[in-house]
């Protein structure tokens, strides 16, 4: 659930590698353009792109340069910056479980201000996250894979869903809602794993899977998502768009796939209930 603090609370908000993310301000030095060879801070601090340091592509330069003040001194250099902001009232998140210890090691929770999902960093943490970077020892902070499980029998009534150009089901016992991925949804820093993203909804943060990123894929950002409950969590589904309610579902030739009458094709129905459980 969202929680509200009290008094307040400052906040240095800014954006890395196509994600937003938020740092107590009492814990920045400085933010500064680069040094003109772009890879510098006053010519002493090397530059180390946060982007990386969270698992994603290298950052566009020049950028901005942020110091902050841990041990040893660290300069993350990030797309860009929108100042600092009191968020005390804003609605604060924990992260939701499955994204990984290693992430939440270094991502405290979220913050929902300025109509978009911040994440918060533990700048703390951060330097540790480089010297393992550089020994070669940093473990992934992408999402652990789930076992996959097939649905075995077709379910009475099913949601039928396209995501990625592959049609999937769901029993619509386990849909909650179908909404639009807005602009708060927050895509994940990090590559590979079954999560796409963050979503706040309903005074709780969801985390977004890809079906085909839970087979193995690449999971993708989609203009829906999915809302199931599965044994007792939230779960969110990418879609691009929804096919409609289905029953009288049928086996297919392959396993786990049904179809149905007015349905382009079968639809592979993963048994999300057990991947979850």
């Amino acid at each position: 659930m969202a929680a509200f603090e009290t008094g307040r609370r400052l906040c240095l908000l800014f954006e890395a590698g196509g994600v937003p993310y938020a740092v107590e301000a009492t814990s920045v030095l400085e933010v500064t353009p680069p040094d003109a060879g772009m890879n510098r801070v006053r010519g002493a601090l090397a530059l180390n792109d946060l982007s990386l340091l969270m698992g994603g592509q290298p950052e566009v330069r020049p950028g901005m340069a942020v110091v902050l003040d841990v041990s040893p001194t660290l300069a993350a250099r990030v797309t860009r910056v929108f100042g600092v902001m009191d968020v005390a009232r804003d609605p604060h998140f924990r992260l939701p479980t499955g994204v990984g210890d290693a992430l939440a090691a270094l991502v405290s929770g979220a913050i929902l201000t300025l109509g978009r999902l911040f994440l918060e960093l533990s700048a703390d943490a951060l330097p540790a996250r480089l010297q393992s970077l550089t020994a070669g020892s940093a473990p992934p902070l992408s999402s652990p894979p789930r076992p996959v499980y097939l649905l075995d029998e077709p379910p009475e009534r099913a949601l039928v869903f396209c995501s990625q150009g592959k049609l999937f089901g769901i029993p619509l016992a386990f849909v909650s809602q179908v909404v639009g991925a807005q602009q708060a949804f927050c895509p994940m820093p990090c590559q590979g794993g079954p999560v796409a993203g963050l979503l706040p909804h309903s005074q709780a943060l969801w985390p977004v899977y890809s079906a085909l990123g839970l087979l193995g894929g690449a999971a993708a950002r989609e203009e829906l998502c999915v809302l199931t409950e599965l044994a007792g969590q939230n779960v969110g589904l990418c879609a691009s768009r929804v096919a409609g309610v289905c029953q009288g579902l049928r086996p297919a030739q392959s396993r786990g796939e049904f179809s149905a009458p007015g349905l382009e094709g079968p639809s592979l129905f993963l048994d999300l209930q057990r991947m979850f459980s």
